[in-house]
């Protein structure tokens, strides 16, 4: 993918050494930049996303855990333009340790559903052909590459109707 397709994308995921990440978010109000933990199978949460969206879920999440605290970015939609709310939490709600409802609203808006299935898909397909599986598991620690669900929504996506469209 080329340089100038990559700043058009909403999110970006690069693995920043081992068992760190980099979660970027390119906002209204300007760009976010969150650690990610290797604490959680967040590649494996936005692979899942990806495909729920492309299957038609009409709600999908994410979590990208830090040391402490969370990001969520959560869709919701049954249509082509998803609602979005990028949700920080102080601690780690996806385990219980704050309340899944005391978070700050970062970032709100729509963003077309076939966007974010190519924005979800270019991040893991870079990370497949970059690293590969071997040196994603080393640098990640706790979790393998997501590759069936990778599998899948590509075998998904190809069946979509927007497939073809730019």
């Amino acid at each position: 993918m080329l340089e100038e397709e990559r700043t058009h994308e909403r999110i970006g995921y690069v693995l920043s050494g081992t068992g760190w990440a980099t979660l970027s978010f390119r906002a209204d109000a300007g760009p976010m930049d969150f650690a990610v933990s290797y604490l959680h199978d967040s590649l494996g949460d936005l692979a899942r996303m990806g495909l729920d969206l492309v299957k038609g879920a009409q709600h999908a999440a994410a979590v990208f855990m830090d040391e402490p605290g969370e990001v969520h970015l959560v869709v919701t939609g049954d249509k082509e333009d998803l609602a979005f709310e990028l949700r920080r939490y102080r601690d780690w709600a996806s385990w219980g340790i704050t309340a899944m409802d005391d978070y700050e609203v970062l970032d709100h808006g729509t963003i077309q559903r076939v966007d974010l299935v190519r924005n979800i898909h270019a991040i893991l397909e870079r990370i497949y052909v970059d690293l590969g599986l071997a040196k994603y598991r080393e640098l990640w620690v706790e979790h393998d590459f997501p590759l069936r669900t990778y599998e899948g929504l590509i075998a998904a996506f190809k069946k979509w109707p927007w497939a073809s469209c730019k």
